[in-house]
């Protein structure tokens, strides 16, 4: 099965990100948080997670879309 790391500035278009997608949303400043979407799966638990984690999640993907 192929999964997709979707990296998101704003929000997620309905439709678009499949159930079995990853998605982390990225905060603009001041806070600035990756906080990763409970769905599809994801190696790591969901909610907030840092710059290592997102690294590792990028990897784990067999490809990586940012909007």
């Amino acid at each position: 099965m192929r999964r997709i790391l979707h990296i998101v500035r704003g929000d997620a278009v309905p439709g678009v990100v499949a159930e079995r997608d990853w998605v982390v949303y990225l905060s603009p400043p001041p806070s600035s948080g990756i906080r990763l979407v409970p769905r599809g799966e994801p190696p790591i638990a969901p909610g907030p997670i840092d710059h290592d984690q997102l690294v590792a999640l990028s990897f784990a993907a067999d490809l990586v879309v940012t909007w």
